[in-house]
């Protein structure tokens, strides 16, 4: 039994909810999705999670080049926490901004109080080791929390192994920094072409990752060869489809579809999963997944099979899914199951190494691999609880200031 999993980097979608209930996950944090779409999914398809979430800047912007003006960062930010979001995220690595346009919406997040992550990437480097390394440098004593780190170790420059390593290096005493990494084998992209050329950075990595062209004809191609998996709705939930019938689905959509590639690297994302500084504690705060719609939602299985290895102990795995997310949000009540906690718990069979009861604020909302909670609960800010109040859902108040990139 542990104090309820707290995935710190999800996209929930309209299935995430029932998804992710159903892996053990009790509360999480959205990365990417605007206000409306959040509160609508959770009125429609709530599994009686708790969330929280942040507002993708390109939102506000989406014909942007790689500049925004002060005044449109500015704008932004407000925008996001005004509509119930913690603040911002950037997707650098699908859509990058120039390094100078990226340092300020990092420094504007901070001056406002407002979260503030970061899919590295920018013009100037990509979704890689570089990217990181240029991410931590923008950021300078500004807080920041770096989305899945083992994204950038995945072998496109150094051996990931390697990768891993020197990340860690980076990452090691930056207390202005939190972290998370995953343990799937695939990741999350875009197919969507335009002219061609796939929209997303991270796209032709994962193409040219395994030689295929950065093209239309190279996703084609990566599909029909089971190497890349189009994401398919179906059954209430989403399914990896490949071959023949993955492509019909690519071309019916128009390209416009989500993909998975195979890209992570286990050793890797065993290196950066177990890793600890010389004081003891873990260099990458928290095991994340990047899943809620996206079926990769296996924090709790891979994570149990740490231990079963003995790469993780049991009280270890518990401060990397639970104690180290509530401190990276602020949450309080959350990461622990001592007086005053949140009664959220997650009861996990040891024999199949998966989630078999989860329970939210002291109502179950999943037994035996059965979703049975309904609606849901949101965390917000002082500046959003109107906006989250006036939706008619349940919600609680976070003081930025208390997480992790802010409390150091």
């Amino acid at each position: 039994m542990f104090p309820g999993v707290i995935d710190t980097h999800t996209h929930i979608g309209k299935l995430g909810h029932r998804m992710m209930a159903k892996a053990g996950v009790i509360t999480a944090f959205d990365l990417g999705a605007p206000s409306e779409e959040i509160i609508s999914n959770l009125k429609a398809y709530g599994a009686g999670l708790n969330v929280l979430f942040l507002t993708n800047i390109r939102n506000y912007y989406p014909d942007a080049g790689d500049t925004l003006t002060d005044e449109q960062i500015e704008q932004a930010v407000s925008r996001a926490v005004s509509e119930g979001a913690l603040g911002i995220k950037i997707t650098g690595g699908h859509r990058p901004f120039t390094p100078e346009t990226t340092a300020k919406i990092i420094e504007e997040c901070n001056r406002q109080e407002a979260y503030i992550a970061f899919h590295v990437g920018t013009t100037e480097t990509g979704s890689d080791l570089n990217g990181l390394i240029e991410a931590i440098e923008l950021a300078g004593d500004n807080g920041l929390h770096v989305a899945h780190v083992n994204s950038y170790c995945r072998g496109l420059i150094k051996d990931p192994v390697a990768e891993a390593l020197e990340a860690l290096e980076h990452l090691k005493g930056k207390r202005n920094i939190a972290s998370e990494s995953y343990l799937a084998t695939i990741n999350g992209t875009s197919g969507k072409c335009v002219d061609g050329v796939p929209v997303s950075g991270v796209t032709r990595n994962c193409l040219k990752l395994r030689g295929y062209p950065q093209t239309y004809e190279g996703i084609k191609q990566a599909i029909l060869d089971g190497y890349a998996y189009v994401r398919v709705e179906a059954g209430g939930e989403v399914l990896l489809i490949t071959g023949e019938e993955g492509l019909k689905y690519w071309l019916e959509a128009e390209t416009e579809i989500g993909l998975s590639f195979p890209v992570n690297d286990p050793e890797a994302q065993i290196v950066l999963a177990t890793a600890k500084d010389s004081d003891g504690n873990f260099i990458v705060d928290a095991i994340s997944t990047d899943g809620g719609a996206i079926p990769r939602n296996v924090a709790v299985e891979k994570g149990m099979l740490l231990v079963k290895f003995g790469a993780l102990t049991l009280s270890e795995l518990a401060v990397k899914l639970s104690l180290n997310p509530a401190r990276m949000l602020g949450l309080e009540s959350k990461g622990h199951l001592g007086v005053g906690a949140d009664a959220d718990i997650t009861v996990v069979d040891p024999v199949t190494c998966k989630a078999c009861m989860g329970i939210a604020r002291g109502e179950i909302i999943m037994i035996n691999g059965v979703v049975v909670g309904k609606g849901g609960f949101i965390w917000t800010t002082e500046r959003g609880e109107e906006v989250i109040k006036k939706a008619g859902i349940p919600y609680g108040i976070i003081d930025i200031r208390k997480t992790k990139i802010y409390s150091r």
